[in-house]
């Protein structure tokens, strides 16, 4: 639902390829990961911008793309830890995460609370391999009692 509410509020279609998040589906083990664009705390893409089009927010630590000043040469996209800053080959144009000015559609339509937006002072941190294996101790246990169940 976040790529698709993205795609559609960034290009007007519902085009998952075009998000500027990526949802990482573990099938095996039946858990979605949502991989966005979040505070970084080395900002390599930033870095490594030639032409200073990448910039962080010094407080947030948030970064953002200056498109008018980008000169494609792509340096950014593999220099992205999380992997979601694209290269748009149709358009020739770099996609990345703007946060959406501040209300970010993807937070806005998680059905789940997996993605949350706001004030580091007031967003909680989650340690994500906590929940991880909290959720996979779920599914075992729910897996145990199903096949207890279907023994007796």
């Amino acid at each position: 639902m976040c790529e698709l509410a993205c795609s559609a509020k960034h290009e007007g279609k519902f085009q998952p390829s075009l998000a500027r998040l990526k949802i990482i589906k573990y099938d095996d083990i039946g858990v979605d990961i949502p991989n966005v664009c979040g505070p970084c705390e080395t900002a390599p893409c930033v870095d490594i911008c030639p032409v200073y089009a990448m910039r962080r927010d010094p407080i947030s630590k948030m970064t953002f793309l200056e498109e008018d000043k980008c000169i494609l040469c792509k340096s950014c996209v593999g220099a992205c830890v999380n992997g979601v800053i694209l290269l748009d080959t149709e358009r020739m144009r770099i996609i990345k995460c703007n946060h959406c000015d501040g209300d970010p559609e993807c937070a806005k339509v998680c059905p789940t609370g997996a993605i949350i937006y706001g004030p580091a002072s007031k967003v909680q941190a989650v340690d994500r391999h906590s929940k991880i294996l909290s959720y996979l101790k779920e599914i075992q246990r729910t897996a145990e009692a199903s096949s207890a169940s279907g023994e007796s």
